[in-house]
């Protein structure tokens, strides 16, 4: 209510953050958050939508504005008032009394005041809104208060839990600190006995349960490929349910079990070019069907969860891998409905015990947290709990416990000197946080490092001195995750990739600062900018035509040119000008061709499938991460020899994606570098 009251003592205007915080909790440290848990409550109770506000307009990059009108109550004091009578105590029957503001309101007014009475007196229109908040408290009083403890604090990383149907047992997924290994695990609720349920060096991920509680469902990789697994939840052997033909995000939720015990639903589609889709797999015949059918060029559907009464099924559905939003389908198919409308990060999602509501995973707040929306649509709920850096919550429909992954990690940019003998685990970082620092882009003559840094709430460009001391924010679009910065040769712009209007593309923006230029266009998906070695093209990623390819287009404007017709993800050209060379974002290796076209050829077996940014263009030959036993290191893949020579033993591999960068005289790479990673399961008892 005071958050209201001080929007109404200035209607139509644009309040910042920091001036709500200031007035409201004076003298007082709060987060954001606590506003904008505020700002959702008061949106819900008075039924206002944030897309078409009635009320409340959330102004981006600023604040919030009252757009509601607000009339002045008219207060006449012809003698002076008796002292108004103030009950110690709260009404029994839980309602608010209504105060006469013109019985207790002092005489002679002051301007202020008045206008401030004014305010008030407008807000009793809204007071039925207070008596609801007090009367939700008095439903709930009888309720005992949620508990959050850890379930898991082992050494290595816990995470993607899954109750039993009886709630009082969890399966999760333990990767161990020694080998990496990902296996089951299963955890009963209050023992700290765990029983290990696989035991093989494949990386194990989504456990889930049968609705009898006698087998777990997983999804398995391995350099053979990935597959559908079950095991007996008391442990035993491990059969095989279905090979996927082209499943991608199996490292989210893949797997939902129905509740009847006949159907399991996953991600899969056509092949690995194909966008998923949601597939249901009959337990009787094993055979499998679609039941979503996503745009062709988009990234498809996945995280399936089934309703509790089995009648329908949530499911994420992404235009772009940082634009996705939560949909619902009937289970025995039809049209699939969007439920949120943000165009974010949307990591997992479960259902409510009541079916009525999902909570999911999103950062669409700034940092991680737990959210939960009315399958009916309509303005998102911030939880109390799962606050920041959570994941993939669960709920037991008939504990009333909430499960989620709690997670950190430390990133950098390491600098890592070029002279043979490096170890780079002893390496001090050149900028180091835990907003996820990465991707970085070496200006050319080394002065200067451009980024990607979730620094200010949302992925965004940064730049700072080649020391890490003089840091300033280069983009501020704060709408959605921009990324991929790649200097020009002559050090003058920075490309960078960003996810506008639902797909993403590609801009070049002023080093120094200045308004971005967007550079492609259309529906289609545009990422990964790279510079010709003259500075008049650049190459990049787009699935325009339906599968991923490295496409060439002009910055002075033009039509984009596909280059490779086999895949293609991040591409550059060779300092002399007469070879392209790119990864493909499924594979292992670094291919090239002709820049006038031709055949492709396969150079290089590294990097690994799912790194294809750890590597740059040097005059001397392609500086790279071979992450191949006995150590990760990085080598130099020598031009003129054809050979590579080991440039610095790493004491880990860094997080996948993104990526090395190279200065002009080659004195020195900068890496991304991910350290001190932790996960583990949060149990929130009581929870509604």
């Amino acid at each position: 209510m005071q958050v209201l009251v001080h929007f109404a003592q200035h209607p139509g205007e644009v309040l910042t953050k920091e001036q709500v915080i200031e007035a409201v909790w004076p003298d007082t440290f709060v987060s954001e958050q606590a506003l904008t848990r505020c700002i959702s409550v008061l949106r819900r109770e008075m039924q206002d939508d944030a897309h078409t506000p009635r009320y409340i307009q959330t102004i981006s990059k600023s604040g919030y504005r009252l757009v509601a009108e607000v009339r002045m109550h008219q207060v006449e004091t012809p003698h002076p008032p008796s002292e108004p009578h103030l009950a110690s105590e709260p009404p029994a029957n839980g309602t608010i009394p209504k105060i006469d503001l013109a019985a207790t309101a002092p005489a002679p007014v002051s301007r202020r005041r008045y206008w401030i009475w004014g305010a008030a007196s407008a807000l009793l229109a809204v007071a039925g809104v207070a008596s609801f908040f007090l009367w939700r408290m008095g439903q709930s009083a009888d309720l005992p208060p949620f508990r959050v403890i850890a379930l898991t604090s082992y050494a290595g990383q816990q995470d993607q839990g899954a109750f039993s149907p009886a709630g009082n047992s969890v399966a999760f997924v333990w990767t161990s600190p020694e080998d990496g290994n990902r296996n089951i695990f299963v955890k009963h609720i209050g023992d700290e006995t765990t029983l290990r349920l696989t035991n093989g060096p494949e990386a194990d991920y989504s456990p889930t349960w049968s609705p009898d509680g006698t087998r777990i469902a997983f999804l398995a990789s391995s350099d053979k490929g990935l597959g559908i697994f079950q095991v007996s939840s008391f442990g035993g052997p491990v059969t095989r349910l279905y090979t996927p033909q082209g499943i991608i995000h199996w490292e989210q939720g893949a797997l939902s079990w129905s509740p009847d015990g006949k159907t399991i639903a996953f991600p899969d589609g056509v092949s690995s070019r194909s966008p998923s889709a949601i597939y249901l797999q009959s337990l009787e015949s094993l055979q499998a069907r679609p039941l979503t059918a996503p745009p062709a060029e988009w990234d498809g559907d996945f995280d399936p969860a089934f309703s509790n009464d089995g009648k329908r099924i949530a499911f994420i559905r992404a235009s772009d891998y940082a634009v996705r939003d939560i949909y619902v389908i009937p289970a025995g198919g039809g049209e699939a409905r969007q439920i949120t409308h943000d165009g974010r990060i949307v990591d997992s999602l479960c259902w409510s015990p009541d079916d009525k509501s999902i909570l999911f995973s999103s950062d669409r707040a700034g940092k991680f947290a737990l959210w939960r929306v009315s399958v009916r649509g309509g303005e998102p709920e911030r939880l109390p709990v799962g606050t920041e850096d959570a994941f993939q919550p669960a709920f037991s429909p008939v504990a009333h416990r909430l499960l989620y992954t709690q997670s950190s990690a430390t990133w950098s940019i390491l600098a890592i000197p070029l002279r043979p003998g490096v170890k780079a685990g002893s390496l001090a970082p050149v900028i180091s946080s835990t907003a996820q620092d990465s991707a970085p882009s070496l200006a050319p003559d080394g002065s200067r490092i451009a980024f990607q840094s979730w620094r200010s709430g949302t992925q965004e460009i940064w730049i700072t001195s080649r020391d890490g001391k003089n840091i300033h924010q280069l983009t501020s679009d704060g709408d959605g995750l921009t990324g991929s910065p790649s200097f020009s040769p002559d050090g003058m712009w920075v490309a960078f990739d960003s996810r506008v209007e639902g797909h993403s593309h590609i801009f070049v923006v002023p080093a120094v600062g200045g308004a971005p230029r967007r550079i492609t266009a259309g529906d289609s998906n545009n990422i990964l900018p790279r510079w010709s070695a003259d500075g008049k093209s650049l190459y990049f990623a787009s699935n325009r035509n339906g599968t991923w390819q490295s496409w060439r287009v002009p910055v002075a404007g033009g039509n984009p040119q596909q280059v490779t017709a086999n895949g293609g993800y991040v591409a550059m050209e060779s300092p002399d000008g007469r070879w392209v060379y790119f990864t493909k974002g499924d594979l292992s290796g670094i291919w090239r061709m002709p820049i006038t076209g031709g055949a492709e050829q396969h150079v290089l077996p590294q990097p690994r499938g799912g790194y294809w940014g750890y590597w740059c263009m040097g005059r001397r030959g392609i500086y790279l991460l071979d992450t191949d036993p006995p150590a990760p290191r990085i080598v130099l893949y020598d031009f003129s020899t054809r050979r590579t020579s080991t440039i610095a033993t790493l004491d880990h591999s860094p997080p996948p994606y993104a990526g090395l960068t190279v200065d002009r005289n080659e004195n020195e790479l900068l890496m991304t570098d991910e350290r001190n990673v932790g996960s583990h399961l949060t149990l929130v008892e009581n929870m509604r």
